[in-house]
């Protein structure tokens, strides 16, 4: 049985006539075909970041940004939409249980494969209540129907965002990028509801950030899709390519009322460098991502091994198993810190890290799995007894923390991530820490922030403005993840 999402904004957002949608589209795409824009730029984008307003409002500069990809007609197979969700707020990335969306103009298939490998992330999750009445990526289907024709072979996927991180989105972005047959398309509106001067200077500013690849300070408050465009941001940046600005207007431009407007803004982005990109090393937490990754990737069931050594010799003899960072490589013997968490049936059973790397991995693998196993004062020793198929022993590195400013407690819960964000809060002598892994207890910003506080020592609903905290992200490994079953039987 085939599963169709049918349109949801047909005859509000664009005409819900077929000839009528047509003859709109086609004339925005010839106005934009024969624009100095168009006429200037040889190349060809992999991305474009484009705007989901009503077509008689942003339809022009979508138009600008569909004609920069027109050569790719007899290329393109897969067309990867990424957007914010307006309708409903949900954790991670959501795709719909659908094979294909439908427009006035006829449906678009989705690429199935691509969905399951989007599904295989951990941020991404199957919601179709989030696409129901969603118009941030149905407005874009009209343009890839007609500019690569309403019959052809192209597959779509897509992506709606919510609570996630950027670096969530950049993660799902490069697991999809594929190669000359895939195109992103990333769907975003610039400021909201400001007076138009307001408006204009915060879309330049806006504007500035996506020009110098600035990630990390895109908010909300500047692109309702700015998950979507810092996601994108980071692959641009890694990758070296460039980004050229191909207009930008805002609602009052077209009403005339300029007392409360929304801005709009086409991008495109090529392969190359691009003049004034930030170079990776400049970035300590791309930094550590990389390099973690690529340790867990190398080292990872080794680790877990050693931890596994650690807590059966502990069983023994009831003593610190003693490592020499001489018995390990480079990558073990370098400075460290990390946590090491048991689960016992999917329940807590013990973690206790290190926040700051004082000592070589090794030694700090070690320690940690010993004292998760028969120092944590919230449990009683480990017994041998516990020791069989679900006993779950995970391991997380730390990347060092980092200074987590905020206003107050409205701005600290606003700018946290949920999934990507540890975060070790302290007032005067009380100090607490939840790992990324809390989120997956506590989702709501809020409910993290107050037993975060109670984790402190502090009332839930404790505020000083003598609160600091710290901001890290951790990646890590599962014993589950080497060896579902007889991981604690393994030798060595």
């Amino acid at each position: 049985m085939t599963i169709i999402r049918p349109p949801a904004v047909a005859g509000t957002f664009y005409p819900a006539d077929a000839d009528l949608l047509r003859s709109e589209i086609d004339g925005l795409m010839g106005a934009a075909l024969q624009s100095d824009v168009a006429q200037q730029e040889t190349a060809t984008p992999k991305a474009i970041i484009v705007p989901h307003a009503g077509l008689m409002f942003s339809g022009s500069l979508a138009a600008l940004g569909f004609a920069t990809v027109r050569a790719l007609k007899d290329t393109i197979k897969r067309i990867v939409i990424i957007g914010p969700a307006h309708r409903m707020a949900f954790q991670g990335i959501a795709l719909a249980r659908a094979d294909q969306f439908a427009t006035p103009l006829g449906t678009m298939r989705c690429d199935l494969p691509s969905l399951q490998k989007a599904l295989a992330l951990p941020h991404v999750q199957m919601l179709d209540e989030a696409h129901t009445l969603e118009h941030g990526l149905e407005i874009e289907l009209p343009f890839i129907q007609r500019l690569f024709g309403e019959g052809a072979d192209i597959g779509i996927v897509p992506l709606l965002v919510s609570r996630c991180s950027p670096r969530q989105v950049h993660e799902v972005i490069e697991k999809l990028w594929g190669g000359p047959e895939t195109l992103i398309v990333i769907s975003s509106d610039l400021s909201h509801f400001h007076d138009y001067d307001t408006a204009q200077k915060m879309d330049n500013r806006t504007r500035a950030m996506i020009e110098n690849f600035d990630a990390e300070n895109i908010d909300s408050s500047d692109a309702c899709g700015a998950l979507p465009v810092a996601g994108m941001l980071i692959a641009a940046r890694n990758r070296g390519m460039r980004i050229k600005t191909l207009g930008m207007r805002n609602s009052g431009d077209v009403t005339g009322d300029k007392s409360r407007v929304v801005g709009y803004g086409a991008w495109a982005l090529y392969d190359g460098k691009a003049a004034g990109m930030r170079d990776d090393d400049e970035d300590g937490e791309d930094d550590f991502t990389k390099a973690t990754e690529h340790l867990i990737k190398t080292h990872g069931a080794e680790m877990l091994g050693l931890c596994r050594q650690s807590i059966l010799h502990g069983l023994e003899t009831g003593a610190l198993l003693s490592v020499s960072p001489n018995e390990f490589g480079p990558a073990l013997s370098a400075p460290g810190a990390c946590f090491v968490t048991l689960k016992k049936a999917g329940q807590l059973r013990g973690c206790i890290g290190s926040i700051m790397a004082h000592a070589p991995l090794a030694t700090d693998l070690c320690e940690n799995a010993f004292k998760a196993a028969f120092r944590d004062p919230r449990f009683a020793g480990l017994s041998r007894e516990e020791i069989n198929d679900d006993l779950e022993l995970s391991i997380s590195v730390l990347s060092p923390p980092h200074p987590f400013a905020f206003a107050d407690e409205a701005d600290f819960v606003a700018k946290l991530t949920p999934f990507e964000d540890g975060i070790i809060l302290a007032d005067g002598n009380r100090r607490g820490l939840f790992l990324p892994q809390v989120w997956d207890q506590l989702p709501d910003p809020k409910d993290f922030l107050a037993h975060l506080k109670r984790k402190a020592g502090l009332a839930m609903d404790h505020w000083s403005p003598n609160m600091r905290a710290e901001r890290f992200i951790t990646r890590g490994i599962s014993s589950r993840d080497v060896s579902p079953h007889g991981f604690w039987d393994q030798q060595g």
